[in-house]
This record gives C-alpha cells, structure tokens and sequence, in this order.
C-alpha cells in the first residue's frame, strides 16, 4: 500500500496562509457538520486559550495564544466523515466546493491537533477521539467507545501549541478578522448561518459574531447591497458589507470560494479614493456623532467555486488574462470597482474635488503648470498626495501634452494634408501651443526670478558680519574652474550682466587660456572669463571678458596696475589680440583689427572707488551714479563698471514686467 509522508505534504503547502487559516477552515467544516445534521439550533464555539503561565505587566497586559479550541453539535465523526478526513484530497465534500485538502492547514499552524466527537451509529451514540498524524497515517491514536447516554451529537477540534506567527492578542480583533473570513455565509438571505459565539477569558461576556452583523446603524457589518452582475458572459453576484470600526484596514474585493475567502485585492488599487476610511455622522442617543467605516464587496458564483485551487489560496484562472479562462481575476475586479464607483460617486466626487484644488494651489507657486490642470484624471490619483507626487503627475501631463503638440503639428504640416482640414485643425492647434509656451516661459521666468533672489542673498552680509567669498558670488553667474565643455549651455546666468550674453558659443572661468603667459588675477579673487561667438574664423564677432572683486572690497584702487581691474582687463584683450590665445582644442584664437572687446568689472565702490574711476582712469559715469564706462578705441575696448547694487537691481528692473504678468511677484 503506498504511503503518504505527512509532514512532508504541509511543508510542500505553498499558499499564502496565516494562523486564522485553519481557524476558517475548522468553522466551514463545522458549518458544515451542522447542516448535514438537519438541526436548526445549531452553536459553533470559538474558544481562545492563552498561556497560563504569562505573568501580566503594565505594557503587556494580555497573555498570547498558544491554542484555540473549536467545538459544533453537528452530526459528528460518524464512519463516513471519518473516512474522508482520512483521505487526502477527498471527494466527500466536493458538490459543495470542498477539496479534501485544507485540514492540512491545521498542522501548518499548530504543533498538535486532537479531535473529539460524538456521533449516531446503528442507531447508538458513539464517542470517538483520535490526534492528527504527523508521518505516514492522517488519523493515529482512533479510539472509538460506545455512550450508554448521551444528548447530541457534535465535535470538539483542539488546534494545540501555535507555531510561528501568532494571533493578535486584543480578543475584540480575533472576532473580527474571524468574522470577516466568513463573511459570505451571511451574505445569502435564504441560509441561516448557525450560531457562532467567540469566547475567551479576556472578555467581560462571550461575543456573538452573528450579531455583529445586521442592518441597523448600530450593526458593527451591515449588509448594504446585494446583486448580479456578468463579466463577459459569466454570470457572478456580489455582497457588499460596510463595516465600521475598521482598525485601519482598507476597502476591499473578496472573492470565495465554498463561503470562504479566496482572494483579495485593495479596492484603492482601482479607485484610489478607496485607500482611506469612509466617515458618516449618526445620531447615538440623540447625540450627533461621526465613525469611520470601509467597504467589502465579497464576490461569489459557480465560476469561482469550479476554479479554485486545491489550496483555495487563488484561482486556475490567475489573476492577469489567460486564454484558457473567459475571464480573469482582474475582469472581475475591474468589474467590481466599478460598482464600487457608482455606489459612491458623491464620496470620490468630492475627493477628487480636494485633490483638484491640492494642485491648484500647487500651480499657484509654480505657474507654468496651470495650462495643465485639466489634462489631470483626478479620480486616478491616490488621496493626499505630497508635494512630489503633484510635481511628478504635472510634469507627465506637461511632458504628455507637448509630445501630442509636436506630433500634430507634424500632421498638420505634412505635404498631404486637406488644406480646409489643416486649416480648422491649426486653430484648436495655435491655442495649444500658445498654453505651452505660456508654461515653458513661466517656468524660465520662474527660475530667473529664484536666480535673483539668491544672488540678492548673496550679496548681503552673513551671520559674522561679512560678506561671502568671491567664489560664492562667482559661481551664480558662472561656475568657477570650468568651461562651456563641461558647463551646459543653460548652465550659466550671465543674463545678470547682459542678455547678450546668452548668445556666446563659448566660455571659460578659471582656466588659464594664453599659450605662454602665465599672467591671471589673483587666485583668491574672481578669476577672468573669456568668450568668443561663431567660430574660430569670425574674426569680427565680439570677445567679452570679465573681472569679479568680492562685494564689500575696495582695495583694488590702491594696489600696483597689475592688480586693478581696468588693468587686468586691457592686458586680457592685448593678450587675444596677439594670438596668445587657444581654443579648447589648442589651436589659436584669429581676431582682426575689428574685432570689439567688451570688458564688465563687477565690483562695489566706495568714494575712493569712484573718485578712481574717474579722475586716474578717465571712466565716465551712467545717469543712476551706480555705474561707469570707458573707452579705449585704439584697442576696440569698451568697458563697463557695474557695482553689485546696480546689477541686481538692472536685473530685478529687465524682469519685472514679466514677474507682474505671471503673478511672480511678492
């Protein structure tokens, strides 16, 4: 007789499960045991025993639970329940969606099972006892006695010595999670589901689980809504339960098999609305209240029952499509959800609302996202968003819409476009692209604006009193030690200085570009910068160079010409001018006699300053006071003395229409 290694079979039990597992399990079969027996009085208790030698303390004040105890007054272990406990995959139950296996999950969970049971046989009440086997005999220890009395039949299941994980320790939530494991057999108005009543000496008095169900306000699950529905010709139905004190869980689709939870999915998967509790005020006592609840819509139908697996952990269908099958897990799931929806539109409604108005006030701050807003599918959206989720979502819709604007314009252009059709499509067309302009100039606007802001707070005093290093200063405008090989061509904001400069080819600061001089201002001061445009052959296009000193400096007038900026500046272009200038490849710079110079000084100026510009170097000054300039035409120079207060506030001045039109102000 070939023989089956016990253990080796619940090792080999791959579905998901937890200790409730076999505490589900051993209810259904006691359901079960009920019904076969034709009563109508029928009890199932629960009984919780916890460890009798946990000493209580202030933060544990519950014991664990090492075993629990299930006990019917069905018809009992008679010869052919017997027989089909002994018998894996036993086919007893099968009309009713019973696979003979899931007593298995009794040993996955607990160390030890025993089973007592009284039952009818040759018209005598019998009393037999036996343990769940380990090694190679499902049933071992049988002891079968005759009952010279007895007054009803039933069984008593010890699952013995918990292993692993363990069960919550607040009696309140066993009975609940219990309760909501079986849940479909009190969704059928024309059963009767027998009594089953949760004890355990850490209650004041044993809960009934069947009158935590009802429709009344009070009811702690209350059956809401019960119907059919087809998924692709396969006909399902559904309850959906709305429980309160939901000990933050979440909505959820249940699909059963054999009045027992299969699968779940969380409802927020579909409607992220979903993802939080439902609130509702009600009067208890005459006094106004509010209590939170959530919803579980618990799906059934002879579709489900033919595919379960022998587990009952999922279903042969799988939950992504699969040819074999009509329909799939999420088929129904989609389908579910969509009730869902409906059941709840004023709810996700006025979510979507919340959510609606979280990014608008998100696009207040940053603008070039308004022409977005409505693109935004707000019911897909998860509730609460942070700031990075609105970013994130927005800049997809903004990539999302540029992307669909490029590709019909590309349509409308093409050589075999109806030209009465290019025609109507153009207009709905200039209007999308005046939107995305209108957003990409704002979000430059905007970063312009952040730009000045920082250079402004740069330019003022730190915590010691003193002014921040040249460099700090320096690297705003253009990062020091580098050139337009390793600075991207946004990566500069000499725009502070001149919009012009925006059209350079290329720039470099800090780098030493004169073949054989090695002449450069002083390494702790801002270094020179110099650009060229158009090429190494347009000798007439013009060369800028440039010479920082640190704000609040102004000692530069007193030291040797080798140290001043007008100095500095003419020796730069005198250096250019003679070739001794490479490009990045190594090959010289070609100017002309034409070629303009123009050189910027960007430095504070105190009287001494001033009186310097003007009385030893000839510069004159600009209207404001706040600037100077010089001319050196034997050279083709120009320069301009520009103080750090005057080129933030010239800066501040080109852009403020700007910041007024898009509301950037303040």
């Amino acid at each position: 007789m070939s023989k089956v290694f016990i253990q080796g079979v619940i090792n080999n039990i791959k579905a998901k499960s937890t200790p409730y597992t076999p505490i589900t399990e051993a209810i259904t079969n006691a359901i079960d045991a009920i019904d076969k027996s034709g009563r109508n009085d029928g009890e199932i208790h629960i009984r919780i025993i916890r460890n009798p030698q946990f000493v209580s303390t202030d933060d544990d004040k519950l014991a664990d639970v090492t075993s629990v105890e299930i006990s019917d007054n069905g018809i009992g272990f008679n010869k052919e329940n017997c027989d089909s406990f002994d018998t894996i995959y036993s086919q007893l139950k099968r009309s009713i969606g019973g696979k003979g296996f899931g007593r298995f999950f009794y040993l996955r969970h607990f160390n030890d099972v025993h089973i007592e049971s009284t039952f009818i046989e040759d018209g005598k009440y019998k009393h037999r006892s036996f343990d769940f086997g380990k090694q190679y005999n499902v049933i071992v220890n049988d002891k079968v006695s005759n009952l010279p009395s007895a007054s009803e039949t039933g069984t008593i299941l010890r699952l013995l010595n918990i292993k692993g994980v363990k069960l919550d320790k607040d009696p309140e939530i066993i009975s609940h999670r219990i309760l909501e494991q079986i849940l479909s057999y009190f969704s059928d108005p024309s059963y009767t589901c027998p009594q089953i009543i949760f004890e355990d000496d850490a209650l004041d008095a044993p809960i009934v689980l069947n009158g935590q169900i009802g429709t009344r306000d009070d009811s702690l699950i209350q059956l809401k809504k019960s119907d059919t529905f087809t998924v692709k010709g396969t006909k399902l139905r559904y309850k959906m339960f709305k429980i309160l004190k939901p000990r933050n869980q979440k909505s959820k689709i249940i699909l059963t098999a054999r009045n027992q939870a299969v699968t779940e999915k969380s409802l927020d998967v579909y409607i992220p609305d979903f993802c939080s509790d439902f609130t509702e005020d009600v009067l208890v006592d005459g006094e106004k209240k509010s209590r939170n609840y959530i919803i579980r819509f618990y799906v059934q139908g002879e579709y489900l029952e033919d595919n379960v697996t022998v587990e009952r952990d999922s279903f042969n269908f799988g939950e992504k499509y699969n040819p074999l099958y009509p329909v799939s897990g999420e088929d129904i799931e989609k389908a579910i959800s969509e009730i869902a929806k409906k059941e709840f539109e004023g709810v996700v409604s006025l979510r979507s609302k919340v959510k609606r108005e979280k990014f608008e006030k998100y696009a207040q701050s940053n603008i070039w996202y308004k022409p977005y807003i409505d693109d935004i599918e707000f019911e897909t959206i998860k509730a609460n968003p942070t700031k990075d989720d609105i970013e994130l979502i927005l800049h997809k819709a903004k990539y999302e819409r540029d992307l669909e604007i490029k590709q019909n314009i590309s349509q409308l252009t093409s050589k075999n476009k109806n030209y009465i059709e290019a025609q109507s499509n153009a207009k709905k067309l200039i209007r999308e692209v005046k939107d995305a302009s209108y957003s990409d100039l704002a979000q430059y606007i905007a970063f312009r604006k952040s730009i000045l802001e920082l250079f402004k707070k740069t330019l003022e005093w730190n915590n010691l009193g003193e002014y921040d290093t040249e460099k700090a200063v320096h690297d705003i405008i253009f990062p020091t030690k580098s050139d337009s090989n390793d600075t991207v061509y946004d990566g500069h904001n000499l725009w502070i200085i001149d919009e012009g400069l925006n059209l350079t080819q290329y720039l470099s600061s800090d780098k030493n570009i004169f073949k054989e001089n090695k002449d450069r201002p002083d390494i702790a001061a801002f270094h020179y910068g110099v650009s060229y445009r158009e090429g190494n052959d347009s000798r007439s296009n013009p060369v800028s160079v440039f010479e920082f000193k640190r704000p609040g400096r102004y000692d530069f007038s007193n030291l040797s010409s080798r140290e001043d900026p007008v100095s500095q500046i003419v020796r730069y272009v005198n250096n250019i001018r003679n070739g001794n200038c490479n490009t990045p490849a190594g090959r010289a710079i070609k100017v002309s006699d034409n070629t303009p110079f123009y050189g910027y000084i960007i430095a504070d100026a105190n009287t001494r300053v001033k009186e310097w510009l003007e009385c030893e170097k000839n510069f004159k000054p600009t209207p404001d006071g706040d600037g100077w300039y010089y001319l050196q035409d034997n050279i083709n120079l120009q320069i301009k003395f520009i103080t750090w207060d005057k080129l933030l506030k010239d800066a501040t001045v080109r852009h403020r229409i700007f910041f007024e039109k898009l509301g950037l102000e303040g």
